[in-house]
């Protein structure tokens, strides 16, 4: 991988990232919302004034219709003329309109500027203005064929929307031609294009809440995306110190979800990675401890012997201790290695069915000589019946061995060892109580962690590792079974294990 593109690679943030992303969401959403409703606004104004330019238009038509005849439809000026072109521009104020008259030709002949003294004087009623006007030949031809007609069109370079009524003659003949439902005229109205008032007034109301809102918004969305990233900045901070092994910082995440979820994990993962870090710790110094206390004596004594300090009549003794000592040697490094197979899953187990029992019996007459030696009673044998259970012979083996090797060890003279075998069900149960020393509560939940030792009340284990009964759990476990201690009273200890029948 190249450092170099590592190092020149922006970091970005994320609060940042996620602000900037909400933000822009909610303003492309309000002016696609904005844009929709102006248009919606704007289309309905133009169909409204529309609509109002058609029913205005056909009113003018009617008025015209019963006023005049073929002959009168030209520009000279005439007072019901006026009075036509007084209505165009009361309509076409109202409107906010331009409404005139045009003949069949298309040319205007009535507008709404020719009314009073300049209508009278110019004895026209076409303006200036209009004089020069002419309907568009489409418009003409869609009146004359549908009777009205709506349509855009460009009117002095100005986009407006065009509305054509014609003007029916009413049933007359004129110089022996039947004029009657002909077309004699049209009343045109136009308006243009653009956005109407009341758009402009929507527009103007919608920008100002628009920014009220956003800014509201925009408020929230800081105060949500910092609620949002904080945690994962906690997070990140917890990684980094993670890292670099401290495991003390806690991420506080109070949200009531997912994140929640996830900052709790995050502190389970620390408190796991802690208790890791510590097992670590521990199983190292002890490890070196156990190594090093029968080494060195192995050590001494062995330098004493060459060097002539242990004289020749007690090299034997010494030998013998030598000797122990490096059992037990052999006995931690074994112990750790089936230790490191069962906790990587490495170790074979070979299950088969056979009689528990039988086993327990066994592994008893090879303590006979302690047993014998601190008088101790063995309770239990003479009621035990036969229980078959599914397991793995070698495994079970140790796991009993080890259970009757502390049971005979902490048993004091005179003391008793008692030992059941039950059916419960779908599992065996055995349980190995002896007298002696007891457990204390605070300590039962711990003897079957690694290199636990319960030194202050049990002393006689002072040469132990601490791995047996962690061992001991694993091999119970991997078989199926659960394993777990007592001690009602401070003279007695007891330890039950299930194995499964099948």
């Amino acid at each position: 991988m190249d450092l170099s593109k590592i190092k020149r690679r922006k970091r970005t943030n994320i609060f940042k990232t996620y602000f900037i992303v909400f933000v822009s969401i909610f303003v492309i959403s309000f002016v696609a919302l904005g844009t929709t409703l102006i248009l919606l606004v704007n289309t309905y104004s133009i169909n409204e004034k529309t609509e109002l330019l058609k029913e205005n238009s056909s009113e003018i038509a009617s008025s015209i219709s019963d006023l005049f005849i073929v002959n009168d439809m030209n520009p000279s000026y005439s007072y019901q003329k006026e009075m036509i072109c007084e209505q165009l521009a009361t309509i076409s104020s109202c409107i906010d309109a331009d409404v005139f008259v045009c003949s069949v030709d298309g040319n205007v002949i009535f507008c709404k500027e020719q009314v009073g003294v300049t209508a009278h004087d110019s004895q026209s009623m076409v303006c200036a203005e209009h004089t020069n006007f002419k309907v568009d030949d489409s418009l003409l031809q869609s009146v004359f064929e549908n009777g009205s007609a709506t349509t855009r069109a460009d009117i002095k370079g100005i986009s407006c929307y065009v509305v054509g009524t014609a003007i029916i003659a009413p049933n007359y003949v004129y110089e022996q031609s039947d004029y009657s439902n002909r077309i004699i005229g049209l009343v045109v109205a136009t308006v243009k294009e653009g956005t109407t008032e009341l758009v402009m007034n929507i527009l103007k109301a919608f920008l100002i809440i628009s920014i009220v809102v956003l800014g509201a918004a925009f408020f929230l969305i800081w105060i949500i995306t910092r609620r949002m990233v904080t945690p994962l900045q906690q997070m990140s901070d917890a990684a980094k110190r993670f890292a670099v092994g401290d495991f003390s910082y806690r991420v506080n995440v109070k949200s009531n979800d997912e994140l929640e979820d996830l900052g709790n994990a995050f502190n389970d993962m620390a408190d796991a990675l802690d208790k890791l870090e510590g097992s670590r710790r521990s199983f190292v110094a002890n490890v070196s401890h156990e190594l090093k206390t029968p080494m060195t004596s192995i050590a001494g004594f062995i330098d004493g012997i060459l060097d002539g300090t242990i004289p020749k009549e007690k090299q034997d003794y010494y030998l013998k201790i030598v000797s122990d000592e490096i059992r037990r040697l052999s006995r931690l490094v074994v112990a750790m290695l089936n230790m490191s197979k069962m906790e990587s899953g490495d170790m074979e187990i070979k299950q088969k069915r056979y009689n528990i029992s039988d086993q327990i019996i066994h592994i008893l007459l090879t303590f006979e000589q302690e047993i014998e030696k601190k008088n101790i009673d063995i309770r239990g044998l003479d009621s035990m019946k036969p229980h078959h259970v599914y397991a793995d012979t070698d495994m079970i083996y140790q796991v009993v061995y080890n259970l009757l090797d502390n049971a005979v060890k902490f048993t004091n003279e005179n003391g008793f060892i008692s030992v059941s075998v039950k059916d419960i069900g779908s599992k065996i149960e055995v349980r190995i109580k002896n007298s002696g020393s007891g457990i204390k509560q605070d300590e039962i939940t711990r003897i079957f962690e690694r290199f636990y030792k319960v030194d202050k009340s049990r002393s006689l284990d002072a040469k132990g590792a601490g791995l047996g009964l962690y061992i001991v759990k694993m091999m119970v476990e991997m078989n199926g079974g659960r394993i777990y201690a007592k001690s009602d009273s401070v003279s007695e200890a007891e330890f039950i294990f299930t194995l499964p029948k099948e």
